[in-house]
């Protein structure tokens, strides 16, 4: 492998062979790739609190049934996603299905979905799939940045000196992302000295981080990890004390808006109810006052429901099915807005 004059450690040499009670004491024993977010605090699915309760106590928080579907869906959709790669670029990928681990470095660890060979450099190709939600972090060229981190992890720890990142956006081929990224010493360090830190004085010394991630984040680490136990009552801290009045007081502020935000609604629609009885039927009015001219009239919404299941992951895995069954609705949005006559 190119780049730096180590090779990686193999740790195990198919991990297609490993129970997931097996899988999951290997990645207890270190820092994955898919751990990287989470130690820089920024993974939008755990906190670096609930890394720290994985490696330390053994503790899987929150992962075996949140999510379960979508992480089997994008396990399914690798070898379709380096299909779609393949014809488009002419490469051919090759799955290496080891279990690696930095030589200088042992606690970080890496399994890679897929190399591949360009003009005699090797990159290692990292398969995604995304809805509709996350596209916009993609947008621009862009990479997210939780997967960026996990990229970063994976080159330092295979010593390789790019990645692949391709991203298919629902069962569109038309849809489908390829992002490269190179190699960059200077972030790489900065990645190898924060997973450093949080092995050694987090998970060595056992001393569990601080929550520095979104409130909601925190606040399913904290119900997953501490649970609720019936019956029980506890006096709490003094210090306290600021928290529980910030808390109320915005209660209360919150809602005062919300009471406003509805009295304004409410006003908006006796607003509105006259010109909509004007229509008389018609879907677009205009009405002009001197330079301005202001149109009212119905917007047009087509949304398309299948028995409140995922329409995305039905479009995936049966598109025949949803095709058979999916349901098309059209419902009417009134407006108002102004505009320049002329």
């Amino acid at each position: 492998m190119a780049g730096r004059s180590y090779e990686p450690e193999v740790v195990v040499e198919d991990i297609t062979k490993l129970t997931e009670k097996e899988w999951k004491e290997y990645r207890f024993q270190g820092i994955g790739g898919s751990d990287a977010a989470a130690v820089f605090g920024i993974s939008p699915w755990k906190t670096a609190r609930d890394l720290y309760e994985e490696k330390v106590l053994g503790r899987d928080l929150g992962s075996e049934e949140d999510g379960w579907v979508a992480k089997e869906i994008g396990k399914r959709l690798e070898e379709l996603v380096v299909q779609i790669f393949m014809k488009k670029t002419g490469l051919r990928p090759y799955g290496v299905r080891k279990m690696f681990r930095h030589p200088h470095y042992p606690f970080m660890l890496a399994n890679v979905d897929f190399f591949v060979e360009i003009n005699g450099e090797i990159y290692i190709i990292e398969c995604k799939t995304s809805f509709s939600f996350h596209m916009e972090e993609w947008e621009d060229g862009g990479i997210p940045r939780h997967y960026e981190l996990q990229g970063r992890h994976y080159m330092a720890v295979t010593n390789v000196n790019g990645v692949i990142f391709l991203c298919l956006h629902g069962n569109n081929e038309n849809s489908f992302i390829m992002r490269s990224m190179a190699r960059d010493q200077d972030l790489e360090e900065e990645l190898i000295e924060q997973e450093s830190w949080f092995w050694n004085h987090c998970v060595r010394e056992e001393n569990p981080p601080e929550y520095t991630e979104p409130a909601q984040l925190v606040l399913r680490s904290i119900r997953d990890r501490l649970g609720v136990k019936e019956s029980e009552t506890v006096e709490l801290p003094k210090e306290l004390s600021g928290h529980v009045t910030e808390y109320l007081e915005l209660k209360r502020r919150k809602s005062e808006l919300d009471k406003q935000s509805r009295e304004i609604e409410e006003r908006m629609k006796s607003a509105y109810a006259p010109v909509q009885e004007a229509l008389n039927g018609a879907e677009k009015g205009v009405l002009v006052l001197g330079d301005v001219r202001y149109q009212a009239g119905y917007t047009k919404r087509v949304t398309t429901s299948i028995n409140k299941e995922s329409m995305e992951a039905m479009r995936i895995l049966y598109p025949d099915i949803c095709n058979e069954y999916a349901k098309t609705n059209v419902s009417r949005s009134f407006y108002i807005k102004q505009e320049k006559a002329g």
